[in-house]
């Protein structure tokens, strides 16, 4: 008999398989289970008839009316039938309790023919009891009990002279015994009914957890073999590297990864260096210890504070990277026969997939070569600088004496006299700024800051600048306060000279430049030099500052200059604590702004 909720073959297999948590001989169970066909759980009484039909004729069997046992042989004919043929797939699970209550009634008209209450056959009733009782539901219970009732009951008819009382108290005895079987039986069959839904949950999430971990672990193969693939790409990467030294760490700094422009640059062997050294033996001490954030320079004691040490000058070389922002600086090496070297480093941090730092990769370029040419440079520089200077001081003397000598002049001869003392001037200016950007990269560029009013520095600018704006056709427009701060007026007057000069250089003619000074709330000063010239690109306005540096839009048009003015400006400012801002539109103008505490940091 098939159930409400049968089984699919996986489940059937496993049921099978099973430890049985029934006493009932397994093949009964067998054919009890839903995992036969209904015909199959027909067969056991089928058979147990066939078997008693045989004994009908023994002595002793006493065969009271022929009638109610042949009706019972077609009744459990019929059941077989019926079991056959009916196609109870499509039917009610309840359907299927019509054969085990034919099976009863067989059994009823049985033992009405073989000698009613004594009949020997009366045991036959439990086997389609135990069938009827073993599907789900308990109240099959109670018609398995109830039908077993009715066949001692019945198999009085046929004989009046059967006392009632007797028949009473059997049918009671037969029906307890069939309601204790039922309920016995129908209990097991149903905890062997949740164990095997059990097991056959844990079979199908067994098989799709298989399912899922053959795809995960093809997919974790896949990831593998890429990851395998990335890494030997990158050690080739690595490996090929020969200008660049790259040295990876761990998070407490020690070296895994050293690749040959490491030993090239550093004269370590890999072997030497891996596991063995950290990225702090080839700093300089003294370096690390200025970038330290607490006591500087103390020697590192043993035990855990000698461990508590070195992560700490570790800490002080990555702390930028550690914090995700790029860090790009110069650095001195040591290399393994003590000389030094100077090498740009950039620093980077390794994260894991969860976002926890592992470790630190080091990309570090020998610039050597390349700083002591800068330092050349800038000595040859200041050098010229300084030979160029002396020599135009000394004419534009003798200029001077000859102009305002006793001697007299033809107009011709002043004329040319004035030419050359302009070029000279010019000269001189020149060389005075490559002199003091010599100075600002050699890091001593000083200020003498004193009492100072910006507003008197912007005028004697303005003034300054007045014929050549005039020559160009160029108007000024003062807006000029007394704004008096602590500063070098020099300095000053010629960071506000380049400005001014600049605008008027940039500004075609029509044009004009305001120039406005005014005080701050907090003591310091404000200027701002606008000019309604040629403007400057968005894209070159974080590179106005660089020496050298002039727009292209300015050198389009063959604009004199040399790039320095700026520069120098900007030092001026840094110097003073202030910041310069700019702000340009491309045919519109440009705007400097400077704004400049009352005291310089350095009078604080």
């Amino acid at each position: 008999m098939t159930t409400g909720h049968a089984l699919p073959p996986g489940g059937r297999v496993a049921a099978d398989r099973a430890p049985s948590a029934s006493p009932l001989p397994r093949a009964l169970t067998r054919r009890l289970w839903p995992d036969g066909t209904v015909l199959e759980r027909q067969l056991p009484f089928a058979v147990l008839s066939a078997a008693a039909a045989v004994t009908l004729g023994l002595p002793g069997i006493d065969v009271t009316a022929v009638a109610p046992v042949v009706v019972a042989g077609g009744l459990t004919l019929a059941s077989l039938v019926l079991a056959l043929v009916v196609p109870w797939r499509r039917l009610r699970p309840s359907a299927q309790d019509v054969l085990p209550l034919l099976q009863i009634a067989a059994v009823a008209a049985l033992r009405m023919g073989t000698g009613g209450l004594g009949s020997p056959y009366a045991a036959l009733v439990y086997l389609p009891v135990i069938t009827l009782s073993a599907r789900p539901g308990r109240a099959r219970i109670l018609v398995a009990t109830l039908a077993t009732a009715a066949t001692v009951a019945a198999s009085s008819w046929l004989d009046p002279t059967v006392d009632q009382d007797v028949v009473v108290l059997r049918s009671f005895l037969v029906a307890a015994s069939a309601l204790a079987i039922s309920v016995f039986v129908h209990e097991t069959t149903e905890r062997q009914r949740a164990y095997s839904a059990r097991l056959e949950g844990l079979q199908v999430a067994q098989t799709e957890l298989l399912e899922r971990t053959r795809e995960s672990a093809v997919a974790l193969q896949r990831v593998a073999s890429t990851r395998r693939a990335a890494r030997d790409q990158l050690i080739s990467v690595i490996d090929s590297a020969t200008e660049q030294a790259i040295i990876a760490t761990d998070r407490e700094g020690r070296v895994e990864v050293f690749n040959p422009g490491a030993e090239r640059l550093l004269g370590y062997a890999q072997g030497e260096v891996v596991g063995r050294m950290h990225l702090t033996d080839f700093h300089v001490r003294a370096e690390i210890d200025e970038r330290r954030p607490r006591h500087r320079g103390s020697p590192p004691r043993g035990g855990s504070d000698a461990l508590a040490e070195q992560r700490e000058l570790v800490e002080a070389l990555v702390a930028p990277a550690r914090a995700g922002s790029a860090d790009v600086r110069d650095w001195t090496y040591v290399r393994g026969d003590r000389t030094t070297v100077i090498v740009r480093l950039a620093v980077t941090r390794r994260v894991e997939p969860d976002g926890s730092v592992s470790g630190y990769v080091v990309v570090a370029t020998d610039v050597t070569a390349e700083r002591e040419a800068a330092l050349l440079k800038d000595q040859f520089l200041g050098l010229v600088s300084h030979e160029l200077r002396t020599p135009l001081t000394s004419v534009l003397g003798y200029l001077e004496l000859l102009l305002d000598g006793t001697e007299p002049l033809s107009d011709e001869q002043r004329e040319y006299l004035q030419v050359v003392e302009r070029n000279a001037r010019r000269q001189l200016r020149l060389v005075s700024d490559l002199l003091l950007s010599a100075q600002v990269d050699a890091g001593t560029f000083a200020i003498t800051p004193q009492p100072t009013d910006l507003g008197a520095v912007a005028r004697a600018s303005l003034a300054s600048a007045a014929p050549a704006a005039e020559q160009a056709g160029v108007t000024l427009v003062p807006a000029v306060q007394d704004a008096p701060l602590v500063a070098d007026p020099v300095r000053l007057g010629q960071a506000v000279d380049n400005l001014v000069s600049n605008a008027v250089k940039f500004t075609p003619p029509g044009g004009s430049v305001r120039v406005e000074v005014a005080p701050l709330p907090d003591g310091g000063a404000l200027l701002a030099v606008s000019d309604t010239g040629i403007g400057i690109p968005a894209d070159e306005l974080g590179d106005l500052t660089a020496r050298f540096f002039r727009a292209s839009n300015a050198a389009r048009r063959a604009i004199p200059g040399v790039g320095l003015g700026l520069s120098i400006t900007k030092a001026v400012i840094d110097a003073h604590g202030g910041e310069l801002d700019v702000q340009s539109t491309v045919g519109e103008g440009t705007t400097f702004v400077v704004s400049l505490p009352a005291v310089p940091p350095g009078d604080r």
